[in-house]
C-alpha cells in the first residue's frame, strides 16, 4: 500500500503532458511512427508506366545504360522489358532514387540485380528464395520478381507505404512484409537462400548486432548475404568531386560537425554514427572500419568477399553463414 501511495498511477493529465513533451522534443505523436513509417497511411499511388511500355531506343540511349550493358553484354533487352509489367512507383516513393527519371530508376535497379546474380554464381549458391531487406518500393526487388527464377521473393521495409505498393503491384510469388526498427522478421529459421540489403546498415544507429543475428537466423547454411556499407573506400571518396560526395559531406556536416571535420584523414576505427534527426526510425549515417567488420560482423558471418564502391559510394560485403 505504501508503495502504491508513493507511486500513484498516472492521470490522463500526466499522460497528456508526457505526449506533449515528446512532441516538443521531436518524437512522433503516434508510437508506430517511432519504430516504422506510414503505418496508417492510405494515400493512393500515382504510378508511372510499366517498363514493358518503354522503347528499347530510350533505354539504350540513356546515359546509365552502359553499366548494365557491360555487366551482361548478351542481355536481351526486348525480352527483359516485356517481362516487367508492373508500373514504376512515384518519385516520392523511391527513397530518393532517380526521382523524375523512370528509365534510370529501372536501369539502376537492373544493374544491382545483375551484380547480385553474378555474386550468386561466383559463390556457387543455389537460390530458390531471396529476401530484399529494406527493399523500399522494389527498385531491385522487381528484377528478382520479373527477371529472376525464384520460387519466393520476400521484401521487407519499415516504410509501410512501400510494403503496400509491393502488395498492390508485384506478382503473386512476392511476399511483402512490414518490419520496424526493432530486430524481428516473421520468417522461419534458415528459410532464405540469398538476402540483400542495399543502403540499410548505412543507416542503422542502434540494434545493429541484433539485426545481424536476425539475418543470420533466416539465412540457410550455404546461403549468401549481399550487404552494403560505408567503409574506408566511401570515406576517402568524400573528398572527391563525385556527384554523390558533396551531398554526403553536407549531410554529415549537418549531423555531426566533429565527424565531418575528420574527413580528409583516416576513417575513425570502429563504427561511427552521425544522427541527423531524433525523429522516427530512419535517422543516421553509419560508417564501418574494415577492422570493425572483421572483428564484429565476422562473429555472425564469414566475410567471403569485399567489393569496394560496388553500389554507388558504398562497399558490398558478400557474407556466408558461420
Amino acid at each position: 500500500m505504501a508503495d502504491d501511495a508513493a507511486n500513484p498511477a498516472p492521470t490522463s493529465q500526466d499522460v497528456h503532458r508526457i505526449i506533449t513533451n515528446r512532441m516538443r522534443n521531436g518524437r512522433p505523436a503516434r508510437w508506430e511512427d517511432d519504430i516504422s513509417r506510414n503505418g496508417l497511411e492510405t494515400e493512393p499511388f500515382r504510378n508511372g508506366e510499366p517498363p514493358s511500355t518503354f522503347s528499347t531506343a530510350a533505354v539504350r540511349g540513356h546515359p546509365v545504360w552502359a553499366e548494365a550493358a557491360d555487366l551482361d553484354p548478351g542481355l536481351g533487352l526486348d525480352a527483359t522489358l516485356s517481362r516487367d509489367t508492373a508500373p514504376i512507383p512515384p518519385s516520392d516513393d523511391r527513397e530518393g532514387y532517380r526521382p523524375g527519371d523512370d528509365v534510370a530508376f529501372w536501369i539502376k535497379g537492373l544493374v544491382d540485380y545483375l551484380k547480385v546474380r553474378a555474386a550468386i554464381e561466383r559463390h556457387g549458391v543455389t537460390a530458390r528464395s531471396i529476401l530484399d531487406f529494406g527493399c523500399a518500393s522494389g527498385r531491385v526487388l522487381r528484377h528478382y520478381a520479373f527477371q529472376g527464377e525464384y520460387d519466393v521473393v520476400w521484401g521487407s521495409d519499415l516504410n509501410h507505404r512501400h510494403v503496400r505498393w509491393l502488395a498492390e503491384h508485384m506478382p503473386g510469388h512476392v511476399r511483402p512484409i512490414g518490419n520496424h526498427a526493432l530486430p524481428a522478421l516473421p520468417l522461419r529459421d534458415a528459410s532464405v537462400d540469398v538476402l540483400t540489403a542495399f543502403s540499410v546498415f548505412t543507416h542503422i544507429d542502434v540494434f545493429e548486432l541484433h539485426w545481424l543475428a536476425e539475418l543470420a537466423r533466416v539465412l540457410r547454411d550455404g546461403g549468401l548475404a549481399y550487404v552494403t556499407v560505408h567503409d574506408e573506400s566511401t570515406w576517402d571518396m568524400l573528398t572527391t568531386d563525385h556527384p554523390l560526395a558533396g551531398r554526403q559531406r553536407q549531410r554529415l556536416k549537418d549531423a555531426d560537425a566533429d565527424l565531418a571535420n575528420r574527413v580528409g584523414g583516416p576513417l575513425p576505427p570502429g563504427r561511427s554514427v552521425a544522427r541527423f534527426t531524433e525523429r522516427g526510425p530512419y535517422r543516421a549515417q553509419a560508417f564501418h572500419s574494415s577492422s570493425y567488420i572483421e572483428q564484429v560482423w565476422g562473429r555472425y558471418f564469414e566475410i567471403a568477399e569485399v567489393l569496394p564502391l560496388h553500389h554507388n559510394l558504398q562497399t558490398v560485403l558478400c557474407l556466408r553463414p558461420r
